[in-house]
């Protein structure tokens, strides 16, 4: 349906003001899932403790008691006492348990906020592990391990909790993707938004580490979906010309710099939630203005609706006359007659050659990196140097010059020298970090240590920019949506392991940057065995068998569906240069604006 209705849009504007307008509008949700998926390092932050010993006074053999001690109703408390640290323990914990206690930061008289505290250690954890008795928390601000004591043996709880999160993501762009294509657009972004407002008012009210994980999952679920519509929707509307310009244009890194923002005023966990889920709400307003995709209705032969729309968007855009619709029309009844005999293909067509299974595992490399980095270094910016609010308010900002950016080097230097490039950047910062690490210079040059993560968010964010179109371009029209479904899915498994590799920060501080530099330089050298699009037609045919001796036939040109496998994702430009032509092509979840 490419020609025909790219001829419709040459007559009602391709970008007039009436799909300026729909734009913004939808691009406002993108501020919606920056805060979401985000939420966790703030959320999630981990506070600093002390734990309130017991002094034993040997001269008088007087147990002097602190006061949240004196308010328990505990008995038969014991001591040890070894030089400079006293040890305690209860007559409902072991002594073996207590007799080797962690001890962190111990000081003998500490003066907190006019307050004497006796014996404090700090951030100590009991030797089997478990949280140190008579905890009290001293950070300026709450979070989900302040709630519900996610320290010490409970500590990789608030990181599993995120995994959890980005597992509900893959499911979204999974399902909702599916049930966007079969119920529409429009539906689709508005359930999102309003299921998400849900559950995240149904945080504020968690009891338990366990429904806060619930009530995540879903939130990830609405996210996945939304990632792909907000996307799509927009997109359908617009020219050729456009699409590309669009697709890097969003609000993404807007919902970064603003959640820190609102993380800074609001120190607590609950309240925060509720912040960054119910204003969203205001957007259902919307509904009665941003209409259905005219693309999804025709492909759906609800021409009347689709006819109707497309009238209306050329009389806001000042046109006189009104669209011919005849031979959208009669593509319409065609591809339905040829629906029926239409060949279809699957994902093993995307590993018919050597090469084609070559180009196929080196791209889904790249989409896993690109995820695994970009969420590994965000989430990881609470364990950074310095402020976390003004680190993350950064980390959006670096952003948008890095996607910018991308629109001239794609046209200068090519796809393949630009999404190499731009993952070596992602590769070699994260391991500057390590030789800062082994010269003993972390400590007296944090803000050195927070410059290199920036640089590699930098490139991390630039190498997935170019990753989306890049990768529409290496393969044949007839399988490419069945080609962007799993790099999408390798992407979201990247995305899910993410706040692993961030948890590794509690082994080793390096660690995190560690395994982003060896996952960026891998990848930066694959992508070299990549051949390069720029200038180059699109293939439409897919190849014949390859790995047999006895091939099979050659396939016949055929349209994709508007329904994808995976990912259930729309078409863009499928190339910034104007001598490729546009051919139809698949986009999967958030494309420039989600990174």
């Amino acid at each position: 349906m490419s020609d025909e209705f790219e001829h419709i849009l040459e007559q009602i504007g391709q970008f007039g003001r009436y799909q300026i307008v729909i734009f913004i509008l939808i691009q406002l949700s993108d501020i919606v899932p920056a805060w979401t998926i985000l939420l966790p390092v703030f959320i999630s932050a981990k506070p600093k403790w002390m734990c309130q010993n017991l002094e034993f006074n040997n001269s008088s053999e007087q147990l002097l008691q602190s006061d949240l001690l004196q308010s328990t109703n505990r008995t038969n408390l014991g001591n040890h006492t070894e030089p400079g640290v006293i040890w305690k323990y209860a007559s409902n914990y072991t002594h073996e348990s207590y007799l080797n206690y962690t001890r962190g930061i111990v000081y003998s008289n500490m003066s907190i906020h006019g307050t004497v505290y006796r014996n404090m250690s700090f951030d100590a954890c009991a030797a089997n592990g478990n949280v140190c008795f008579g905890i009290k928390y001293q950070s300026d601000f709450t979070s989900i391990i302040s709630e519900w004591d996610l320290i010490c043996n409970s500590q990789y709880l608030s990181s599993l909790i995120t995994t959890v999160q980005m597992v509900g993501v893959l499911v979204g762009a999974i399902v909702i993707s599916q049930l966007g294509d079969l119920f529409g657009r429009k539906k689709m972004y508005f359930a999102c938004i309003a299921l998400n407002g849900l559950f995240g008012a149904a945080l504020y009210l968690s009891t338990s580490w366990q429904f806060f994980t619930v009530f995540r999952f879903f939130n990830g679920i609405c996210m996945g979906g939304l990632l792909n519509v907000n996307y799509l929707w927009p997109i359908e509307f617009v020219g050729p010309k456009w699409r590309t310009f669009c697709g890097c244009i969003g609000l993404w890194q807007v919902g970064v710099m603003t959640l820190g923002l609102l993380a800074y005023f609001i120190r607590d966990w609950r309240q925060l939630c509720l912040a960054t889920s119910v204003p969203p709400l205001a957007l259902l307003a919307t509904w009665w203005i941003l209409p259905e995709s005219p693309r999804w209705l025709a492909m759906h032969n609800r021409l009347e609706e689709a006819e109707h729309i497309l009238t209306t968007i050329a009389k806001k855009n000042g046109k006189v006359t009104s669209p011919d619709f005849s031979k959208l029309r009669k593509f319409v009844e065609d591809e339905h007659i040829a629906a029926k005999t239409r060949k279809k293909y699957s994902y093993w067509d995307l590993f018919r050659t050597p090469k084609m299974t070559k180009d196929i595992l080196i791209v889904m490399f790249a989409w896993f990196v690109c995820a695994a980095v970009f969420y590994g270094l965000s989430l990881n910016v609470k364990n950074l140097a310095g402020d976390r609010y003004v680190n993350h308010v950064i980390l959006g900002l670096v952003d948008i010059p890095a996607v910018w950016s991308t629109l001239f080097f794609n046209s200068w230097a090519g796809r393949r020298k630009t999404l190499s490039v731009a993952m070596l950047i992602a590769g070699a910062a994260p391991f500057a970090v390590l030789i800062i690490d082994l010269a003993g210079k972390a400590d007296e040059l944090p803000g050195l240590t927070v410059a290199m993560a920036m640089i590699g968010k930098f490139g991390i964010s630039a190498s997935w920019s170019v990753a989306y179109l890049y990768s529409a371009e290496l393969f044949p029209t007839v399988v490419r949506n069945l080609a962007m479904g799993i790099c999408s899915t390798a992407g979201r498994i990247g995305g899910i392991l993410a706040p692993q590799f961030a948890y590794m920060h509690n082994i080793s501080k390096p660690l995190p940057f560690i395994v982003f530099g060896v996952l960026g330089l891998l990848s930066a050298t694959a992508n070299f065995f990549l051949p390069e699009t720029r200038g180059k037609p699109l293939p439409d045919v897919v190849p014949r068998w390859s790995w047999k001796s006895q091939s099979r036939k050659n396939t016949d040109v055929v349209l994709v569906s508007f329904t994808s496998a995976i990912s259930g994702v729309s078409e863009k430009a499928a190339s910034q240069d104007n001598d490729i032509p546009l051919i139809e092509e698949p986009l999967i979840e958030g494309t420039c604006d989600e990174i």
